[in-house]
């Protein structure tokens, strides 16, 4: 019997499941590989603006036109 445990979103530098939001609005660090991240209004690969929705720790990190990952290392 496997059970699969979701441990939240995966970090972009370590890709490990420890991505969680910062203390700050739109930012997250993740408590594996210590790298932090700010979430973009403008997709880095297509230039299509998103909406931040910044206080919910369900964000939606990629961009809704490409599907690209909407977060820059700090």
């Amino acid at each position: 019997m496997e059970s699969s445990v979701n441990l939240g979103p995966s970090c972009p530098a370590c890709k490990e499941p420890w991505l969680r939001p910062s203390t700050l609005p739109g930012r997250y660090r993740c408590v594996y590989c210590l790298h932090r991240f700010e979430l973009l209004s403008v997709c880095p690969d297509c230039g299509e603006h998103g909406t931040i929705v910044r206080m919910s720790s369900t964000a939606d990190m990629r961009c809704n036109h490409c599907g690209a990952l909407m977060l820059t290392e700090v």
